[in-house]
């Protein structure tokens, strides 16, 4: 396939066998990647990957190295441009795990997203080979699954959003109500705003502001309704004073909190960083 590729890779303190396992049979792929429809067999066989709540994956196995290499093509929701996916197991102990997904198109916000969610994943699978047995007795794997679903597939700790930047023009208040319109995605009728925006790839998304609260031209902090029916995420954009310049501050909180499968929030939440980050660009350059 012709394409963009993504490419990460993770070093694992297991043997060839083990971590081969853990790609194509469902007990075990569900601990770090998503409940698999069955065990991957053989070439041609189709399959959905369910990686939480809302977000599945169809999947069409393509060429089958055992123990080395496998090779599938992937549509988020088996609608959604397909990309093919290959995994190349490296060495005998410790592994090395490679995953080249390559993508129709080399957008920067898709490219990014994927990298995450590949770095993501293996994270959990470095943590659910740390946690369960290698060779658990047979009958037990389900077991160890349920164990790891737990442990490292569950709604976790994510960390918040902490970004900042210099502030290198001298009496300018990028807080003051007269220009913060100006530098950070805001909209709404009247003020306070009522719509903070997130564009990437997809264009502009509305996330409606349901509390607003600012401290003179020092701080603004409002709660960001990121998910429907959730407590809001709250945000706080702070000008510091530090030993030599004044700094732009932004702390965004709340994510654990959403009712949403781990895959997904981590998603939601790269697309706001992102947005942090260039938002805090535009503010820098004035």
């Amino acid at each position: 396939m012709k394409g963009f590729a993504v490419e990460h890779e993770v070093r694992l303190p297991s043997d060839a066998a083990t971590v081969w396992r853990m790609l194509v049979e469902a007990g075990r792929a569900r601990m770090w990647w998503g409940r698999l429809e069955t065990d991957v067999t053989h070439v041609a066989q189709e399959l959905t990957v369910s990686t939480g709540s809302s977000s599945v994956y169809r999947v069409w196995i393509e060429s089958i190295l055992p123990g080395r290499t496998l090779e599938l093509a992937s549509a988020y929701l088996g609608v959604s441009p397909v990309s093919s996916v290959r995994f190349d197991v490296l060495g005998s102990g410790p592994v090395r795990l490679r995953v080249t997904e390559t993508l129709e198109s080399a957008d920067p916000a898709t490219v990014y997203q994927v990298r995450r969610l590949w770095q993501h994943r293996f994270d959990r699978l470095a943590a659910a080979l740390t946690a369960a047995p290698e060779r658990p007795e047979d009958g037990a794997v389900a077991d160890v699954a349920d164990a790891a679903d737990a442990a490292v597939g569950g709604p976790g700790p994510i960390p918040d959003i902490s970004v900042r930047c210099a502030l290198d023009r001298p009496g300018w208040r990028p807080l003051h109500r007269s220009v913060l319109s100006e530098w950070l995605p805001l909209s709404g009728p009247a003020w306070p705003p009522r719509w903070f925006y997130v564009v990437d790839s997809a264009g502009p998304r509305p996330f409606p502001i349901i509390r607003w609260r600012t401290h003179f031209d020092d701080l603004v902090a409002l709660g960001i309704e990121a998910v429907p029916g959730c407590p809001p995420t709250e945000a706080e954009v702070a000008v510091m004073a530090t030993s030599t310049s004044l700094e732009l501050r932004v702390r965004h909180t709340g994510w654990s909190a959403l009712d949403l499968d781990a895959e997904t929030r981590e998603v939601l939440r790269d697309r706001f960083l992102a947005t942090w980050q260039h938002t805090l660009q535009r503010a820098a350059r004035g």
